[in-house]
């Protein structure tokens, strides 16, 4: 596994963790796509690995350009989801978050961000929000679901 991918899925994970409950599960990662001749061909490589029973074009996978800006946003709200989590002194939250933004981007360097909306054949979690970074050094998927 590519070291930045590790890194920044172990930092997510933990997150993740850190904003479980009782009756919920979290789960956020981040996978390095295929490279290919276009974001939707890495995208059916990556459905695909997920089962076998499906084609790739039934998850029906659309993307919609996205701002930095809001794709921050997203974390933040994923970061900061449970109670606890919210609780957190504000300069530490500010850390956590420079910290991923600054690994994401010495992982990426300059990227378009996407938004990507699909429509799972199979449970691939509720509640999610999912991205594709399209970089010089890489196409990555990043992840965001919670589940009961």
């Amino acid at each position: 596994m590519d070291k930045y991918v590790e890194r920044l899925t172990g930092f997510m994970r933990a997150l993740g963790c850190m904003n479980d409950a009782a009756n919920r599960m979290s789960d956020y990662f981040l996978v390095k796509l295929e490279e290919t001749d276009s974001i939707l061909t890495s995208l059916a490589i990556y459905h695909s690995s997920i089962t076998d029973e499906f084609p790739a074009a039934y998850w029906h996978p659309e993307l919609k350009a996205c701002s930095r800006e809001m794709f921050m946003d997203t974390v933040k709200s994923r970061f900061f989801e449970q109670q606890d989590m919210q609780r957190l002194p504000r300069p530490l939250k500010q850390k956590l978050l420079a910290n991923f933004q600054d690994d994401l981007t010495e992982m990426t360097g300059t990227a378009l961000l996407y938004t990507l909306i699909t429509s799972p054949p199979v449970w691939y979690g509720s509640l999610r929000d999912e991205f594709v970074i399209d970089s010089q050094y890489g196409r990555y998927l990043i992840h965001f679901s919670c589940h009961d």
